[in-house]
């Protein structure tokens, strides 16, 4: 018997809207087999067991048009404003609604392109678009490999040592209601050391959906740190998705900021496909009034001796729901595989809820691998003691709150970095200090 998704009017909106973009973009056949992909399941839903705990087709409810650049340019300034690494002396690149990029340093150690411009002049590299992130991996994945407007290939040449850190702006969604899908693929060569700070933000009055993916492929003894800022508006429905190919020996840390949007799913995934690579993704979601975020993670060992590091702290007030899911396979050639996986969260209020769902799947015999979960409430004991010593209960609570999220932003190697982001938890506690008073 053949099971077939019914199509909600969405699934159909998108059709329609896909056929309509199709003319105008680079890259035609990959882009077809992409939305067949998607129209295999359609938006996804609690069916689908990745997104049991973050329904995106009750959550999207019409199709909004595809994002201009003249709707964007002057949010694009004003927006500049909302980034926690503005001025941090970096090789900037700014990006408005994956429209166009703009450097403020010519550098000899990058190939920089638009994406569609790569596509169109047969770039080689373009071979590695889709194989980090791809369209048979999630719905999401599909949908926007058929649909991104633009974006950025970006070659890292091999054995260099970036001095200062790669800083790139995006504007996510518009001045007025639009979509936006947009993809970077970042090919990282091997012995290159790089660190990559990377924001969205976007409008808090107006409604937008984004869906933006990013893949590294990284080569042999290269270390690459990439730390990314969600600052979405607070009614978008946002959507993220990072994939990693890693060689031989190589490093990638990734850690994952996100105070924004309505509605926030960031999705990891990561193949170690080389022996003896080095692994840490990492995550803290603060949430409040409705919000809702969503951290997944597929980690796959493939080759032996490899290590992965996995921890996320999600604090949750008001009505706002987190969700963690984090899956470590290891394939049966990859013996000596150490994998680490933590979630835990915080409920600041009554109505605060968290989906925990860590998962592990062995198949080699000789390997290090936990997995663990927590869930609850400030210690009222340890509040009880601040506050005998002179401190209000709201300030006793975001000194514990800043502690309890503050191991992960220890991750983040870039100093100023680190502080611009501790900056970014002192404000989000301080305007719960203030609603509170």
């Amino acid at each position: 018997m053949t099971v077939h998704t019914l199509k909600s009017p969405v699934d159909l909106g998108l059709a329609e809207q896909f056929q309509a973009l199709l003319p105008h973009l680079p890259g035609t056949a990959a882009r077809k087999k992409a939305f067949a992909q998607f129209e295999k399941t359609g938006l996804p839903g609690r069916r689908l067991e990745a997104w049991h705990y973050t329904d995106w087709r009750a959550m999207q409810k019409s199709v909004l048009p595809p994002v201009s650049s003249e709707s964007s340019e002057d949010l694009a300034l004003a927006s500049v404003m909302q980034d926690p690494f503005s001025g941090i002396k970096a090789y900037d690149a700014l990006l408005v609604n994956a429209q166009g990029i703009l450097t403020g340093d010519r550098v000899d150690f990058a190939e920089v392109l638009e994406l569609s411009e790569a596509i169109r002049s047969g770039h080689p590299l373009i071979a590695h678009l889709g194989t980090a992130f791809s369209a048979a991996s999630d719905p999401m994945a599909a949908l926007n490999e058929a649909m991104y407007l633009g974006g950025v290939l970006a070659r890292i040449k091999k054995g260099s040592k970036l001095a200062l850190p790669i800083h790139a702006f995006s504007t996510g969604g518009s001045s007025v209601p639009a979509s936006l899908h947009a993809r970077a693929l970042v090919i990282v060569e091997d012995d290159v050391e790089l660190t990559l700070l990377d924001t969205v933000v976007g409008p808090d009055d107006v409604e937008n959906q984004v869906s933006t993916v990013v893949e590294f492929i990284i080569g042999r003894n290269a270390k690459v740190e990439y730390v990314t800022f969600n600052g979405l508006g607070r009614r978008t429905l946002g959507f993220t998705g990072v994939g990693v190919r890693m060689g031989a020996h190589s490093e990638f840390s990734t850690i994952n900021i996100a105070v924004g949007g309505a509605v926030a799913r960031h999705q990891v995934h990561v193949a170690m496909e080389g022996e003896g690579g080095k692994l840490g993704v990492r995550g803290i979601a603060l949430l409040n009034g409705n919000q809702h975020a969503d951290s997944t993670l597929a980690i796959d060992h493939i080759a032996p001796g490899c290590e992965s590091r996995e921890l996320f702290r999600t604090v949750v007030d008001g009505e706002a729901t987190g969700v963690f899911q984090g899956r470590i396979m290891v394939k049966k050639d990859a013996q000596k595989t150490d994998g680490q996986m933590a979630s835990n969260a915080l409920l600041l209020s009554e109505g605060a809820s968290m989906n925990n769902k860590p998962e592990l799947e062995i198949f080699a015999d000789d390997v290090v691998c936990a997995h663990g979960a927590t869930c609850g409430e400030l210690d009222e004991d340890l509040l009880f003691y601040l506050q005998a010593r002179g401190l209000p209960r709201k300030e006793a609570e975001a000194l514990m709150i800043h502690a309890f999220v503050g191991e992960v932003l220890e991750f983040v190697s870039h100093e100023e970095a680190r502080e611009r982001l501790n900056g970014v938890v002192e404000r989000w506690l301080k305007a719960r200090v203030g609603e509170g008073a």
